[in-house]
Formats: C-alpha cells, structure tokens, sequence
C-alpha cells in the first residue's frame, strides 16, 4: 500500500478520480447561470423596457420573456443539482471501493504474517483499525480530489461574479478570507495532533480491555478486578482530556468562522447600499451579488473542512499504515507441496523453537512419536512437520502433491469456526473454489472484487472437488462424514443435537412423515403409550400444560419466528384486540404483575452471577428498574392505566413463563388455568390465517416443534426428566428400525455451533478438529496435545485413528517415552548433542523409559 494517503487514492482511483474531477467542471457555467439569471430576471424581465424582445426566432413580450427567463434559471437549477446527484453517488462507490480495497489489503497483510508472529497480533487492535478506523477514511477518500476542485471552483465562480459586478464588493467579500486561511490550518494542525493521541489512547484501552476479559479467571483469581477497572477508568479518563482540548479547538475554529460569516455582510450592505443610492450600481447587480455571496460561504467552509478533514484522515491513514510497514505482500498460497518419497519430511531445516537444523522424515503409513518433554519443543517440531512453519532454511516435502491433503495437525486448542457442524467437517476441503456460483449477481461480485484488488474468490461458489479430495463423488463425501462421526463416537452427540432442532417438512418431507407415522404408533402402542403419558406432557386442546410457555396455552399455538417471539406479536394491535375478544387481556395483565413482582423480590440482593438469574431469567437484571417501575405503577394506580406499551412490556416476560420449571405460585389462583384454557378457541378463530403462528394440531408435523417435540407431541416432564432414560432408550430403538436416526444425525450436521464452537463442549469441539483433519485424506496425521498420552484410552484413540487414515501416518507428540510404546518411528532431541534430532526405532524406547525413570 502506498506511504501517502493521496499516493493511494490516485494509485487505486485514478480513471474514476478523473471522470469525478470532468463532471465537477462542467458544473460551473451552469453554477454562473444560477447568478446571471436572477439578475437578469430583475433587470430585464421585471424592469426592463423596450419590449418586445427578439430571441433567435421568437419575439417575446415582457411576460413571455419574463417566464423563459424563469424556466431557463430551473433548467439551470435543476441540470447543476442532477450532476451534483451524479458526482455524489460516484464518489460515494469510488470512496467505499477504496475502503474495501485498504480493508481487504490490510487483512491480506496479517494474514500473510509468520505463525509466530501472528499469534502475538492483537485482535481487538486489528478489529478497531480495520472497521472503525478506516471507515472515515473510505468515505473521505471518493472525494480526496474532486472536493478541493469543486469547492475552489465554486468560491471562484461566487467571488468572480461578485467582482464582475463591482470590484470594491469584491473585495470586501475577500476581506477577512486570508485571516481565515492562515489562522485556521494552525489550529487544525493541533487538532490533528490531537487526534493521533486519542486513536493512540483508545488502541491502548481496546487492548486493555480486551486483556482484562481474556484474562478473567486469573483477575478473579489474584482479586485484582478493581486494579484492571482503574486502568481502563484511566484510559478513558485520558481519551476525556483529549476530546475536551479538541473541542476546544474545533469550536474556537468555529467562531472564528462563524465571526467573519457574520461580518462581511455589513460590508456589501453598506458599500452596495451605498453604491445603488448612487447610482453606480443597479438593484439587480446588488441582489445577484447578495445571492453569490450568500453562497460562497458554502464553498469556503467546504474548504476549510476538506483541509480539517484531510489532516485527520491523513494522519488515520499514516497511523494504520505505520503498523503494517513491516509486512509484506501476502504471498499467493502454493497448489502444489514440494514432492518426496516420504508422507513428510524436513531437511536441514531450522524453524523458530528448535534448537538446531533438523533433518527428520515420516514414512508413509507409519506411527511416529515426537518424543520431549518440552511441549514448545514438540509443537515447533510438529508445525515444522505439518509445513506451517516458517523455515529460516533447509526444505519440507511430502508424498501427497496436493498440499491441502499433504498434512493436518489437531492442536488441543483447535479452533470450530462459525458455521454448521457440516460446514467445520468440510473446511479443510475447501482449498479453492472449482466451480462458479449459479447466482445472478455472481459476475457483479466479481467485477466489484477485481476493481478493488480483492481476489475473486466466490463464497457461494462450489469449493470441493471430490476427485481431488480422494472421494468419487459428493455422496462419497457425505458417507464419509458420517464414518468419521461414527468412528470419532459423536453419533450420538449429533443425534441429540438433531433431536432438538427443526426441520422444514417440504425440504424434508420423508422425515416429516416418518416422525407422524412414529408418533401415532407410540400413541397407540399398548406398552409406550402409557409410558409416554408418564414422562411427556402431551398436548391436548382441553388441558393445561404446566411444561410449556404460558404463551403456547394461551393461544394454543407458537410463533413461528423464534427471533421476534410473542414480542413480535403481542406489537400487532390485531393480537392484543383478540385478547380483549376473548375477554383474558385483563386476567393475562394481572397474571404478569404478580409473576414480575414475584421475581423482582427473588432478585433483590442477589448477586449478578448467580445461579437463580440464570434459572429465572425471564428479563436480565438490567431491565430490573424498568419492570420494577412498570410494577408499582400497576400496584399504586391499577392495571388499567398502564399505558399499551407497558402492558405489551409484562405480557412478553409472562409470555415465557414455564408453571413446571419456575415453580412459581402466580397460576393457583382459583379458575385461572381453566380461564386460559377456555379461551383458545375464540383465540383460534381471531387469529386463524395469521403466518406468524402455528397451531398445535396433533395430525400435523409441526414446524414450530423440534424433532424430539414432533415425536412425543409435548415436553418431557420436569419432574420425571431424571427418569425417563429407560422410555427413551425404547423410542431411540423404533428411531433406529425405522431408518430416521441417520436422518436426525443429518439434521445435527447442519446446526450452528456457534462462534468459536460455543454451543460444543471441550471433548465435541477436539473429535470435531479431528474429523475435520480426517475428511482431508491426508499423507499424515499430526496431533499436538490430543490423544498423545499413555492411557489405555489414548493408545485406543491413536489406534482408531491410524485405522481410519487408512494408509496415512499418524505422528503424535509425547511427553514420556510410556506414551510412545506404540509407535514405530521415535524422534527426538539429543540435548547432550546441542539440540539434535534423532530419528530411532521403537527399540530405543526400553532406553528412554530407563533414562526417564532415573530421572524420577
């Protein structure tokens, strides 16, 4: 990227810099014709004689010449501000192809970094200059040339015509210009500086901040919460200080604009009064010179911010720039891996975290343990053999050409990216895109990244190549998902994943039909109907269930949004009209108050990570004055006066109030349950046809219901949920006859797992790493902190593993030599040597274990 802000513009701009810089020309003679014709207008038109008058072919009279004038000064009008529209526009997708271009190039250059030293970035430092401070800058930079053009030309245009009219006015309308010009830029240079510091300061905090949350557990530990607080109090202290002097400042070049603005006039009023009492100078001249001047104030002060404006994004750009200027050019990822005879091996290579040169290799389809106590040691040796490394010298090859499939290494850390389960599994067959996406738009999107210096790379296109990945097909690969899964033994995790999601019945219709089919015939079974009557609360349209929402009793129904919820609906005036027909509004108001108020005495005193916020969290304790207002008003002044959206407020808490899992005692009041109950069906029949709800119908497949709701048709039992596991294990058996098991599982490969695999637990997120590293079909395996040690369980992992690389090698790090007993290659470093790495048989292992032993 170029050193210069306007370096870069012009660089990466220059065709659309120079069409925005023509059209801003050919806006000033239609800007003189919005002067001249005004005072043509007074002088001609209005008080003109001799009519009539000849124009080309026509003879106009007075009138007729007075309303081509007029017309003539709209067309003029109205042409400048069609061209303004164009030039806006313009430099509107010209700055936002800049900022995509300095984004996308920035995040390019980290990308490109070494593996050391990329791991050192800052996140939250990288998030705030790519995202926030650059987005000025961006929408600055599509006028970095024209703006100075257009606001010069106009001042030039409104002072020329002024001057044209009569010099003295001239030159009292230029009077207190250069006073301007050379006090503002002194005190914008002060700003600028001011600027620096506080991008710098909050750089600072984004970093503390950022710190003070990864760091959590040992501030919580040390009982130092109130120390990192001051820090950050501090920070933003400072950023306070700076902001008050640029305030300051910025006002104080406000006034001294605002000042000269205001004094000016009294000039042109008093030198052209004069003038037209004298006679020197006509009421039209004066008027249009009042017009002109009126209007070049805007030019000035468009001047005087581009100059403001500049310094500020000048200094943004040097500020980000400075950070990168040490790296380079991403370089374009290679297609093809160094070719060798072995799965992977390293020549004289030296890499950062190994003590010496190593020269090492893995043959194909062998065990190999990385033998070392040092766990930096073993991983630099480990990335070194993945070919992730940076190599300072020497050279890594391997047996498999195709280099996304040459290695895969699982760390105990490894990172599930946002996404589906599916989508994770997938990722390290996605190397390129091997066909276009059939997507209309998909050419724009190309255009659009070619012309910015993106790569053209599609997301929607299709990424995999089956035959390249070592599969026939994408059935192949589906298949092989699934082996991976079940041999990774999170089938059944998977399974429970499904269970408790949607599914659409027309994108699954046999699905959606199995389950009724399943349904029915759990219900009329002699032996599992009464079961299911025991655990699940099934819904019936005549019977309350404690297990579900207030909401889905009272309507019989849910929504079938999930994000809007019943607030979304309780907002439609057509909702809460059906609630009064059906005359429980008040009773639904009444059974709000007492439930908000009964959680607001819950709360009181409870700290804010207890457990009872988290079970009874109905609104967050932030919301708590609010609800805590809204409840004492209802309290003081009846429900009744409260007003609609205070209502809506406590009817969207209740709405989600489960009677089985809080406990609570706000529906044993006589007759309420039956109340709710007996008003569903004229709910039903107000809302029937409305798309946001779904009605609970026991011959339908639900959509709104998960897999798990559809199948039972209700919720299990809070109270026997300990104890339904033998009902279950039955139902799960009829799943498997029935061939929808494999079907639910599919269903769990599409779920979101929520960034950074928030929604898995530590042992799903690693098996998923390993799937994922599976599905690539690589020369070798490598495992840095997973499944490396000698328990029985672990050597059974290693052992499933090797089997279904099938061919592949599979290397591992061990911190004992007990945890390398069934390896067949041992690598490790002679430290009485100086760091050499030694490349032994399993033979040598009787000795290492002897040595470790000493050591004990």
């Amino acid at each position: 990227m170029a050193d210069k802000l306007t370096a870069f513009a012009w660089r990466h701009s220059r065709r659309d810099q120079i069409i925005i810089t023509a059209l801003t020309a050919t806006t000033f003679p239609l800007m003189w014709a919005t002067l001249e014709l005004p005072k043509r207008i007074i002088n001609d038109a209005i008080d003109g004689r001799n009519f009539p008058r000849q124009i080309g072919w026509m003879e106009l009279e007075q009138t007729q010449y007075l309303l081509a004038l007029c017309l003539a000064y709209l067309g003029a009008v109205a042409g400048n501000n069609a061209l303004k529209y164009i030039l806006n526009v313009r430099r509107g997708l010209t700055g936002e192809r800049m900022l995509r271009r300095m984004r996308f190039d920035l995040f390019r250059r980290v990308m490109g970094r070494p593996l050391t030293r990329l791991r050192a970035t800052n996140p939250g430092e990288l998030v705030q200059m790519i995202s926030a401070e650059l987005a000025p800058v961006g929408d600055f930079i599509g006028a970095i040339f024209a703006t100075p053009l257009m606001a010069g030309g106009q001042f030039i245009v409104y002072l020329g015509f002024i001057i044209v009219q009569n010099a003295m006015i001239g030159a009292a309308a230029l009077a207190l210009y250069p006073v301007q010009a050379w006090l503002v830029p002194k005190l914008q240079a002060r700003v600028v500086a001011l600027i620096r510091e506080r991008i710098a300061n909050i750089r600072a905090m984004a970093r503390d901040v950022t710190e003070s949350i990864e760091g959590a557990p040992e501030i919580l530990a040390l009982r130092t919460r109130r120390w990192h607080m001051a820090v950050v109090s501090r920070r933003l202290y400072d950023n306070f200080v700076i902001r008050k002097r640029i305030f300051y400042l910025k006002y104080l070049i406000k006034f001294v604009n605002n000042v000269a603005d205001h004094v000016t006039p009294f000039f042109i009023f008093l030198i052209g009064g004069w003038f037209v009492i004298d006679g020197t100078l006509d009421l039209g001249a004066l008027t249009a010179v009042l017009i002109a001047y009126k209007n070049l104030s805007a030019p000035w002060k468009e001047l005087l911010n581009y100059y403001q404006t500049f310094s500020d994004m000048a200094a943004r750009y040097q500020y980000v720039m400075d950070q990168f200027q040490h790296d380079e050019e991403a370089p374009a990822l290679p297609e093809r891996a160094p070719q060798g005879p072995h799965a992977l091996a390293l020549t004289d290579a030296r890499a950062p975290g190994l003590p010496a040169p190593v020269t090492c290799h893995v043959p194909a389809g062998a065990r190999v343990a990385v033998v070392d106590r040092d766990a930096a040691r073993r991983g630099a040796l480990l990335a070194a053999l993945a070919g992730i490394a940076e190599l300072q010298s020497g050279g890594w090859s391997s047996s498999q050409p195709i280099i996304y499939r040459a290695s895969a290494l699982v760390r105990s850390d490894a990172r599930v990216f946002a996404g589906s389960f599916r989508f994770n599994m997938l990722l390290g067959l996605m190397f390129r895109p091997v066909a276009d996406a059939d997507d209309p738009e998909a050419e724009a999107r190309r255009r659009e990244a070619l012309a910015t210096g993106a790569p053209p790379d599609d997301v929607d296109a299709r990424w995999i190549d089956p035959a390249e990945a070592g599969y026939r097909d994408m059935a192949h690969v589906e298949s092989r998902i699934l082996e991976a899964v079940h041999g990774l033994e999170l089938d059944d995790d998977l399974y429970v994943i499904g269970l408790g999601s949607r599914a659409d019945p027309d994108a699954r219709p046999r699905l959606a039909r199995t389950l009724l089919d399943l349904r029915t015939h759990i219900a009329a079974s002699a032996e599992l109907g009464p079961m299911r009557e025991d655990f699940i609360d099934v819904w019936r349209p005549d019977r309350f269930n404690a297990n579900a929402s207030l909401g889905e009793n009272v309507f019989y129904a849910r929504p079938l949004d999930p994000e809007s919820g019943w607030a979304g609906l309780l907002a439609d005036r057509k909702v809460m009209r059906a609630l009064d027909a059906a005359g429980i509004r008040p009773l639904l108001t009444e059974i709000a108050i007492d439930l908000c108020e009964t959680l607001l005495s819950l709360f009181e005193g409870v700290a804010a990570d207890s457990d009872l916020l988290r079970e009874y969290g109905l609104f967050s304790r932030s919301e708590t004055p609010e609800i805590r207002a809204i409840v004492q008003k209802a309290r003081r002044r009846g429900p009744g006066r409260l007003s609609r959206a205070e209502t809506r407020r406590l009817l969207t808490i209740a709405m989600d109030y489960r009677p089985a899992r809080f406990r609570l005692a706000v529906l044993r009041a006589k007759g309420r349950e039956p109340a709710l109950v007996a008003a569903r069906p004229a709910l039903r029949k107000a809302l029937a046809g409305d798309p946001r709800l779904e009605f609970i119908d026991e011959s339908r497949y639900m959509r709104s219901f998960s897999i798990s709701e559809n199948l039972f048709f209700g919720p299990v039992r809070v109270e026997r949920r300990d104890s339904w596991g033998p009902f279950k294990r039955r139902v799960d058996v009829l799943v498997r006859e029935t061939g929808l098991r494999e079907d639910v599982l599919r269903l769990g490969l599409d779920q979101p797992v929520g960034e950074g695999g928030m929604t898995l637990n530590a042992r799903q997120r690693v098996r998923l790493a390993l799937g994922r590293a599976l599905m690539k079909n690589p020369a070798a395996l490598l495992l840095d902190g997973v499944a490396a040690g000698d328990e029985q369980a672990d050597l059974d992992a290693r052992a499933r593993l090797h089997r279904a690389l099938d061919g592949g090698a599979l290397v591992w790090g061990a911190a004992t030599a007990r945890a390398a007993r069934d390896a067949d290659v041992i690598l490790r470093f002679d430290d009485a040597a100086g760091g050499v790495l030694l490349q032994e048989g399993p033979e040598s292992l009787a000795r290492l274990d002897g040595a470790e032993d000493e050591g004990r």
